[in-house]
């Protein structure tokens, strides 16, 4: 799963290198976003594409730890998600640079982003800190409540990325690398949890794996 991200990631990444300014599909896209817009869908994107930027994640993210550290009795759940979150966004920031990518032009634009465009940070932090939480908050959970936190992961990503796009910040590209970056980072991250949660088993019995099976009890 790792390594297919992988491959899916540095190809988009020469991808949007080698256009700088969007491709055709990307150019199709934003077309059609440009044409449909409201002044209502304009109010509520401008409102999501808010509250899913990186410092509201990471803001989040702090949150969600100290709880989490609070629920379980041990803040290795919290630091595993913030390590997560962190990590794609310092991945995220790295590509950018690299890339090089150019953002639409301004005059299309609803609200004014001058750094490099892929891939999208919007998509990247959202997607991973509640994919992360999804995975927390559903260990040991029957499926179909797990189905419902993953929907509910799905949805809200969706709901940003699609604000990049009508907002006229993103091209598609840019918000198909943030959705393979996040997604690798809770993969990673999942994994580093269920290690965790293995080693404590060993080590330490039903006392020391407690903490994180109490994440069934966390939702």
């Amino acid at each position: 799963m790792l390594a297919l991200a992988s491959l899916a990631y540095i190809l988009l990444a020469v991808m949007a290198h080698n256009a700088v300014h969007g491709t055709v599909v990307d150019h199709a896209v934003l077309a059609w976003m440009v044409d449909h817009r409201h002044s209502w869908l304009t109010t509520v994107a401008v409102a999501i594409t808010n509250v899913g930027s990186p410092v509201v994640m990471g803001t989040l993210a702090v949150l969600c730890s100290t709880l989490l550290w609070w629920r379980l009795h041990s803040p290795v759940p919290g630091l595993v998600v913030v390590a997560t979150l962190a990590g794609a966004a310092g991945i995220s920031t790295l590509t950018k640079t690299v890339v090089g990518a150019r953002r639409p032009a301004h005059a299309v634009q609803l609200i004014l982003e001058v750094d490099p465009a892929f891939p999208s940070g919007h998509v990247t932090g959202t997607l991973t800190l509640l994919g992360m939480i999804a995975v927390i908050v559903g260990r040991h959970r029957r499926p179909a409540v797990r189905s419902v936190l993953a929907w509910a992961v799905v949805t809200v990503t969706a709901a940003v990325a699609l604000t990049r796009l009508y907002l006229g910040v993103h091209w598609l590209t840019d918000i198909s690398g943030g959705l393979v970056l996040g997604s690798a980072a809770v993969t990673l991250g999942s994994a580093t949890l269920g290690t965790v949660a293995g080693s404590s088993s060993r080590t330490g019995g039903h006392r020391a794996e407690s903490p994180l099976g109490e994440a069934t009890r966390v939702a």
